[in-house]
């Protein structure tokens, strides 16, 4: 589209201006007025310096008061910002075309600068907004006025969902969601969209269902909204580009209530750190972003929806054990949640060893010291191998300090220190039970998993240590009482005479209500038994001797 500069205010004009240098740059910022601005509009960061840009809506020939307002705007430029920044070019961006005298006069005026100074135009300007016609059509046309109506469309196609029901009504209207969501991507400049109907109730949903994932680039917010009792709406808003948040901020202005001690330390590590809260509702006084993002002003909004995002650049980390300044284990991050405060410079990091481990760091707000916070639980259902590590490193924490780091890289936090705890404790016991199941996976197709504690008897562990002993090649040597036969026709020749006996089974493992076979057979040895007969049993009795011992053979 064509824009018509000298109907447009100086205002939008600078707002164009920016928002297209910005999101062409993918950083710097845009310097909003005020009392002692610098003489600057727009800050562009190069790797030779910043590129500085004065923007002027001034449309007709420069008369003396446009020249006395750009020679002010330049001389606060040169006093206030050029002494304490490294400039490497100044521009100044109005949509009027210089004449020779003007070429003159701002030479004149810009004569001592050092760096790089120039005049962008009307046929730049153009050229800008022929390049960017979205961003053309937001601030100069109705993009701004059709971004509401579509999303209002989207809202009223959801609630259709509920005349009809089978396949064929729910692809009609995911279709219509997906050139709805294609029409939002037209019109903003800022944001992209994915819309999408779910079923179900508000009602139902975990507020530790994760509607931001790092492995979705750009993400800034997932707003839900419900439609119907069975139906809700998901908006997925993404970011174009860096500075998209800056140039069109998504914020809120929210109120909580704490009603508990725990409440109120809930709402601390929130405001403070960005830590995610669960089960606490708002009451939305204001709200301000692209449609999809702007709560009822009045309504309820849950915490869990409106929790800064934390970026998604997070580094590959570990968390180290540290002991005499040495690191005796590093175990592997395998998923990495992060947040920043709302209000202030903390942050909140939550890594996770395995499914069994989890350490969360509050850290860097001002006035109150870092703080960390283990928790753990069984596994249930893990392999041994993807907890065991995270075990042994909380097994080990007494006397030790712990460390959150880039994997093989520079720490990010301080260190922390611990000493005894239940936790610490119930993992040194924990630990060596992964490791007897590691032992039999070790000698079994079957996939080994961490059974149920519930589930367990005490009968049942102490058999596992003992198939870990047999597997890992030790003998083992007892005393029996009697047992049963189970193949009468084997002893059917014997009479009472006591001799030795080898007996062969498989090596199966029964623990928690699963079962597992390995490749080995259990072969025991009988110093001495009998054959009784009584009752219509055939039974085997210590003879002389009641010692046996036990070892793990390979099925051959």
């Amino acid at each position: 589209m064509t824009v018509n500069w000298e109907r447009e205010s100086g205002e939008k004009i600078e707002e164009f201006v920016a928002a297209y240098l910005l999101l062409k740059a993918g950083a710097g910022n845009q310097i909003r007025p005020a009392q002692g601005d610098q003489g600057v509009d727009v800050v562009i960061p190069t790797a030779t310096g910043l590129q500085v840009f004065q923007v002027k809506r001034f449309s007709s020939n420069l008369g003396p008061s446009e020249k006395r307002q750009i020679r002010e705007s330049w001389e606060r430029f040169v006093t206030d910002f050029v002494p304490h920044n490294k400039v490497s070019s100044w521009s100044l961006v109005m949509p009027l075309e210089p004449t020779p005298p003007n070429v003159t006069w701002l030479k004149e005026l810009t004569a001592d600068a050092g760096f790089d100074t120039r005049w962008i135009g009307r046929a730049i300007l153009d050229g800008w907004a022929s390049d960017a016609p979205r961003l053309t059509d937001f601030y100069f046309g109705d993009g701004g006025m059709r971004w509401h109506e579509l999303m209002a469309q989207a809202l009223s196609a959801g609630r259709s969902v509920t005349s009809e029901e089978g396949d064929p009504l729910l692809g009609a209207v995911q279709e219509r969601m997906r050139v709805l969501s294609a029409s939002l991507d037209e019109v903003d400049p800022f944001y992209r969209y994915e819309i999408e109907v779910r079923s179900g109730s508000l009602d139902d949903l975990s507020p530790h269902e994760s509607l931001r994932s790092g492995s979705r680039p750009g993400l800034v917010e997932s707003v839900i909204e419900s439609l119907d009792e069975r139906h809700y709406l998901v908006t997925h808003v993404f970011a174009r580009s860096p500075v998209s948040t800056q140039l069109r901020p998504v914020r809120g202005t929210f109120r909580f209530t704490a009603s508990t001690p725990e409440d109120q330390q809930a709402l601390e590590r929130f405001f403070l750190y960005g830590a995610p809260l669960l089960d606490a509702n708002a009451v939305v006084e204001a709200s301000e972003g692209p449609p999809g993002t702007v709560l009822e002003e009045g309504g309820a909004a849950s915490a869990w929806t409106v929790t800064p995002a934390g970026g998604d650049d997070i580094p590959d980390l570990e968390v180290r054990l540290v002991k005499d300044e040495t690191v005796v284990m590093a175990v592997p991050v395998v998923a990495a949640t992060r947040s920043g405060s709302p209000a202030g410079p903390g942050e909140w990091f939550r890594a996770e060893l395995s499914g069994a481990a989890a350490f969360e760091f509050f850290l860097g707000a001002p006035g109150r010291p870092d703080r960390i916070l283990l928790s753990t639980n069984l596994g249930a259902g893990a392999s041994p191998s993807s907890i065991i590590r995270g075990i042994e490193l909380v097994a080990d924490l007494p006397g030790a300090s712990v460390e959150l780091a880039i994997r093989d890289g520079l720490a990010i936090s301080p260190r922390f220190e611990f000493g005894p705890s239940d936790i610490t404790t119930a993992a040194r016991g924990y630990a060596p039970f992964l490791q007897a199941l590691l032992v039999v996976q070790q000698h079994s197709y079957d996939q080994i998993v961490v059974p149920e504690f519930a589930r367990m008897t005490e009968e049942e562990g102490k058999e596992l240590v003992r198939v870990q002993a047999l597997l890992q090649g030790s003998t083992v040597s007892g005393r029996f009482a009697e047992f049963v036969i189970d193949d009468a026709e084997f002893f059917a020749d014997w009479d009472d005479t006591a001799r030795a006996l080898i007996q062969e089974r498989p090596l199966v493992v029964r623990i928690g209500g699963l079962e597992w076979r390995t490749v080995m057979v259990e072969r025991t040895e009988f110093e001495s038994v009998r054959v009784v007969r009584s009752d219509g049993k055939m039974l085997v009795r210590p003879g002389a001797s009641d010692r046996m011992q036990a070892v793990a053979v390979r099925v051959s």
